[in-house]
């Protein structure tokens, strides 16, 4: 087993996974954009599997042996079903993929703040080889929606929130002393949406629901971006 394991962990990983999550104690929706960068190597179907677990409760008496014991990782909700959802990876790539699904909660027995997102990629035959998996906290707020995200290089940085979004976010971005440089927020499609100079903090408005971009590029061909997520 530590032979097989150690031969998955030197093979390259192709395939990048990200979750946002807008909802409360009640419930919400979950949202998936899966990006293959090139042809992870697997064939046949492949499904994006979602689960939303538990942590930190105590097993009560219809548990049995584990009666007073702390549970980790149980099973409450699957945005993506319990079978999970098939997805195409095939190309041309790279590829961007976007799912989401819906889900429900039971205020009562579910304590909010002890929820987590587990989602993973997976072949559906051979050796079910998973392409990659996440694990994040879900947020624990009254909308589920993440206040900060960005990206930074040395003392270039660029930053978009809300994250996700109903459309209107803030687009911040830092620059060395002195220096300039022009923001581009593209959609998945590479289209620009919108392209403004940087520094300082720039209000955006995206009309179309999706996955987006943030490019913020540098005199001196320097490049960091960011990714965010437009929910209308």
């Amino acid at each position: 087993m530590q032979n097989y394991i150690n031969a998955q962990l030197a093979l390259p990983c192709y395939v990048d996974i990200e979750t946002n999550v807008i909802g409360d104690a009640s419930g919400g929706t979950a949202y998936y954009t899966v990006t293959i960068e090139q042809d992870p190597g697997v064939t046949g179907v492949v499904k994006i599997w979602s689960a939303i677990v538990e942590s930190h409760e105590i097993a009560g008496s219809t548990y049995g042996v584990y009666n007073g014991q702390e549970l980790m990782w149980e099973p409450r909700a699957w945005p993506m079903g319990a079978a999970g959802t098939v997805i195409d990876i095939t190309g041309p790539y790279p590829k961007t993929i976007d799912v989401s699904g819906t889900y429900t909660l039971n205020p009562t027995l579910h304590t909010f703040n002890n929820l987590e997102v587990v989602t993973y990629v997976q072949a559906n035959t051979g050796t079910h080889a998973v392409l990659n998996a996440s694990f994040e906290d879900l947020p624990d707020t009254a909308t589920g929606i993440e206040d900060f995200e960005g990206a930074t290089l040395g003392s270039l940085s660029i930053n978009a929130w809300p994250n996700p979004s109903t459309g209107s976010l803030s687009v911040a971005t830092l620059l060395p002393e002195g220096a300039s440089g022009q923001v581009r927020i593209y959609n998945t499609a590479g289209r620009v949406v919108a392209c403004f100079e940087a520094g300082g903090v720039t209000p955006v408005t995206i009309d179309e629901s999706g996955v987006y971009f943030a490019r913020l590029e540098a005199a001196g061909s320097e490049v960091v971006l960011t990714r965010f997520t437009v929910v209308r």
